[in-house]
């Protein structure tokens, strides 16, 4: 029978490291850059030199499994290695950034970066059907007004839809209104009283 004396003892060693947190690194780049675009310069920001990237294991941690940037170890530059759709990436929300993690050895440190990907002008606004119509009666006074479908663009801010416009004539005209959120509606007022017998249909375009 073992006594306490004799019995195998294991002993755990922990190692406590004291590691070192700092500041978020801030990037902007457009979205749809080609591979390999410049986005910035790591090494030189963080002011580590370019014989200490090897040395401390110098990375770029993401949680995303998209790889969308990449870290050159030779020079440490943060590029593009996969084109970044801003719309597949954050839909239409008004701010969209990548966030990463620069770890470093001896002694550990830590770097958060934040990417702001900024939208471009890549999606023109699209109705849900090529055409559509309106049956409007002819006693309607001047003044009537007839909601129209809205268009459907994915990209945000100033490059989403701000105006519609409708080719000129003489019998409608087109009163637009910005809601509170953001949305332009379009509506199609009557301007002059119509005549079946006259003109019993109209062909507008609306962009």
């Amino acid at each position: 029978m073992a006594t306490a004396a004799s019995d195998a003892v294991h002993f755990i060693s922990l190692l406590i490291l004291s590691g070192h947190v700092a500041g978020r690194i801030r990037y902007s780049i457009q979205e749809e850059l080609e591979q390999g675009a410049f986005v910035g310069n790591i090494a030189e920001d963080l002011n580590i030199g370019i014989s200490d990237l090897w040395t401390r294991a110098f990375r770029l941690i993401s949680d995303d499994t998209k790889k969308y940037l990449a870290l050159n170890l030779e020079n440490g530059i943060l590029f593009v290695s996969e084109r970044i759709d801003r719309e597949q990436v954050c839909g239409e929300h008004s701010l969209c950034s990548l966030a990463y993690k620069i770890s470093l050895d001896n002694p550990p440190e830590m770097h958060s970066v934040a990417v702001e990907i900024i939208d471009v002008n890549d999606n023109p606004p699209r109705f849900s059907e090529g055409e559509f119509s309106l049956r409007i009666n002819e006693v309607l006074a001047p003044g009537a007004r007839f909601p129209l479908e809205s268009a459907h663009d994915p990209d945000v801010g100033t490059n989403t839809i701000n105006t519609y416009q409708i080719s000129p004539n003489e019998y409608f005209d087109l009163k637009v209104q910005t809601r509170s959120n953001g949305d332009v509606i379009a509506e199609l007022s009557l301007e002059k009283s119509l005549d079946r017998e006259e003109q019993p249909t109209f062909y507008l375009v609306l962009t």
